[in-house]
């Protein structure tokens, strides 16, 4: 398997509503938590944060994101 890297954008601000971060998508558990991830874990993270960023309210979402 493909190393996963950061999805990182460097928008770190976390959304006390949704629970994540507006820049990526991860919760801060998973910010922090990434390095010591299985790349296993961090894809199936990955996979999962357009559905989390997209469920923003638009008026929320970091500029440039989706």
């Amino acid at each position: 398997m493909d190393r996963v890297e950061t999805p990182c954008r460097r928008i770190c601000r976390q959304d006390p509503d949704a629970g994540f971060c507006v820049g990526c998508g991860r919760t801060v558990r998973e910010v922090f938590m990434w390095f010591d991830m299985t790349e296993e874990a961090r894809a199936a993270v990955t996979a999962a944060l357009p559905v989390r960023l997209a469920s923003l309210p638009s008026d929320r979402r970091a500029a440039g994101s989706k």
